[in-house]
């Protein structure tokens, strides 16, 4: 075989190496994704002419189309790689054209065209996931085409370099997309010089919360809300499960060890990063570690403006897919790329909705409405935000922060306009379904949602524990149990969760395992204040009265006279025979329930408890008017057993939409 001729172009620090498909820097070899590879060549050979968009996107994707981002995408990681030369950028945009490389370049290749037209091997393509391509030897031109390119050849040689270099340019891009194609079929090996790569493909993975780069100069906001983002982002790759943000929350501490995290989280790989806000300008390093040997998958920094935040999210999450690496879909690399809004400032307003969201207090909650709604004034079309306002109402309504009746038309007016403006997105579907199940008792709706937001996001935790709530309130629980350890899955130490599991059991009557449950999920957080529903009602249902009503006084002691608490407490007591305990107890709600709304069912418990069917009855009456949430459960609640032979049972579970 004859030697392969030496083809390399010298720019500045930079050296492009076609024949070991590799760009060097001052001798150091720069991880590029085949695409940016593929396009630095087209553009570094037509160095100081213009190549039009059209042009570089029919040789890029000769077999695909795609729209023109996926374009800019590779030129923005190819400045972000090289940057700016004496403040002058290697790579112009020539509005609505194309793109001209600005350096001064310098051919450093062999002559012996004759040696191309021969050349049978490929070797060697390093890209930013550590990953080796090797082809397959090409076959040897017929001698009639070899003949007439090294004529071709000679001829040129009298004329100016820059069509040499534009011919042998075609010919080596065709050789790239050969590359690019053969790597994305998944055909790429391992090699010495590469960053470590994940052996087999992985099927989780968790982002970190991001870290102060300065530990005394902290923004929560965008330190979660980069997370946030990121696995929004990333949860649309089916291929992969994405630990929930409420799963990598606990780990916000500055001295978490990453590596301990992921096999906390039973992940694969996690992605850890530091983020600071400095002025005008964001600052993010960030790296992708396998969590079985600590090895680095992928690292980079990052110092952009911050109006350029939408393209860092977008870099960070595709490399991220890259160094895995995953075969994407079309549609997945659409969610993968996809903005929710183009302004900055509306993004700032998001994060913080999402921030105070994420407390789960009563303010916290009032403080995330306020936020989403001036992230709508700032941006009207954006959907998420409006996702994010309908979820906050729905959690007002269902927790009895405020009447539901109040609630429920803004809730359902937010989802509603999220989904007209995308209706692609996941969380719109989640929020819409939740409002129809929750309040609107509107069954059909409710599962087409809450289906269609699994569909959209095979990652969204939430969806499950909410189809979960529709399987068990229509009597379907074995399929509840299902879908709820789905959720469990994604956010294995998510205490709410795995409470959520325990009331499945609760309702199919298996009360030792309901307790067991309940403790699992009390290890996972124990200062959560838990409501302990499924603790003291399994302990009564098991006539385990002195078990019960410590459990539930235990929960006073820690969290006050919840009323959802006290309750329970009270149901012990008129099962366990202290019936002036338990009807003081249902005076004392009566009376709060007047100066202030909660769940009208909390108080009906307490009375059914009693055996007085006719305040048990007028509760629930007044939790149908009010459109308790609580009312979902009518059909499987143990603790309302002693009422189903009364014939205003049946009505009301009619009313509610349900078959008794």
């Amino acid at each position: 075989m004859s030697k392969e001729p030496f083809n390399c172009y010298q720019f500045g620090p930079y050296r492009l190496d076609l024949n070991e498909g590799r760009l060097l820097r001052n001798g150091e070899p720069v991880p590029l994704t085949p695409k940016a590879f593929a396009t630095l060549v087209v553009l570094v050979q037509r160095s100081g002419h213009l190549v039009e968009k059209d042009e570089l996107m029919k040789l890029l994707w000769p077999d695909s189309f795609v729209e023109e981002s996926n374009l800019a995408q590779h030129v923005w990681t190819l400045r972000k790689t090289l940057g700016e030369p004496n403040g002058h950028e290697y790579i112009e945009t020539v509005p609505k054209r194309g793109y001209r490389f600005m350096a001064e370049v310098q051919h450093l290749g062999d002559e012996s065209f004759e040696l191309v037209a021969e050349r049978r091997t490929l070797t060697h393509i390093v890209t930013e996931d550590g990953a080796e391509t090797s082809e397959r030897p090409r076959e040897r031109l017929p001698e009639s085409e070899a003949r007439n390119l090294i004529a071709g050849k000679r001829q040129w040689a009298t004329r100016r370099r820059a069509l040499a270099i534009g011919a042998l340019g075609l010919l080596l891009l065709t050789v790239s997309a050969l590359i690019v194609r053969r790597w994305r079929s998944g055909e790429a090996r391992r090699t010495e010089a590469a960053p470590t790569a994940i052996r087999t493909n992985p099927t989780s993975m968790a982002v970190l919360p991001f870290k102060p780069i300065v530990a005394n100069d902290r923004d929560e906001y965008l330190e979660m809300g980069m997370v946030d983002v990121l696995i929004t982002k990333l949860s649309n790759i089916r291929q992969l499960k994405v630990r929930s943000i409420s799963s990598v929350r606990k780990y916000g501490d500055l001295q978490q060890d990453p590596l301990a995290a992921g096999r906390e989280l039973q992940v694969e790989a996690v992605l850890d990063g530091n983020i600071q806000r400095l002025g005008d300008r964001v600052r993010v390093t960030v790296r992708l570690l396998n969590v079985e040997d600590g090895t680095s998958l992928w690292a980079d920094k990052f110092d952009e403006p911050f109006t350029n935040i939408f393209a860092l999210q977008d870099s960070i999450s595709e490399r991220v897919a890259a160094a895995l690496p995953l075969n994407l879909s079309a549609e997945e690399k659409d969610r993968l790329s996809r903005h929710y809004t183009e302004n900055t400032e509306a993004f700032q307003l998001y994060l913080k909705g999402r921030y105070f969201w994420s407390k789960f207090t009563e303010d916290g909650t009032k403080k995330s409405i306020e936020y989403y709604q001036q992230a709508i004034e700032t941006d009207p079309n954006y959907a998420l935000a409006f996702a994010g306002l309908s979820d906050a109402y729905n959690a007002q309504g269902a927790t009895g922060l405020a009447p539901p009746r109040e609630v429920i038309p803004k809730a359902n007016w937010a989802a509603e306009k999220a989904i007209a403006l995308d209706d692609t997105l996941a969380e719109a579907h989640n929020a819409l379904g939740a409002n129809k199940l929750l309040f609107d008792w509107d069954w059909p709706t409710a599962e087409r949602e809450l289906r269609r937001a699994i569909e959209l996001n095979p990652n969204f935790a939430d969806a499950y524990d909410l189809y979960a709530y529709y399987l068990a309130a229509t009597g379907r629980l074995n399929e509840a149990m299902s879908e709820m350890k789905r959720a469990q899955e994604l956010a294995p130490l998510w205490a709410e969760f795995n409470l959520d599991l325990a009331f499945i059991f609760y309702f199919m009557r298996q009360y030792d395992a309901a307790i067991e449950q309940y403790w699992k999920a009390n290890e996972l957080d124990p200062n959560a204040p838990v409501v302990p529903f499924v603790i003291g009602q399994a302990y009564e249902r098991k006539r385990m009265y002195r078990e019960a009503i410590a459990e539930c006084q235990k929960a006073i002691s820690a969290h006050g006279r919840e009323p959802a608490v006290v309750s329970a407490l009270g149901y012990a007591y008129a099962m366990s025979g202290k019936k002036n305990e338990a009807r003081g107890i249902a005076n004392e709600l009566t009376e709060r329930w007047h100066q202030r709304y909660f769940p009208p069912v909390e108080i009906a418990l307490v009375y059914a408890g009693l055996g007085d069917n006719n305040q048990a009855f007028h509760w629930l009456d007044k939790a149908y008017t009010e459109r308790d949430s609580q009312l979902i459960w009518v059909n499987v609640e143990p603790e309302l057993d002693s009422l189903r032979s009364d014939p205003r049972f049946a009505s009301l579970v009619q009313r509610v939409g349900l078959n008794q």
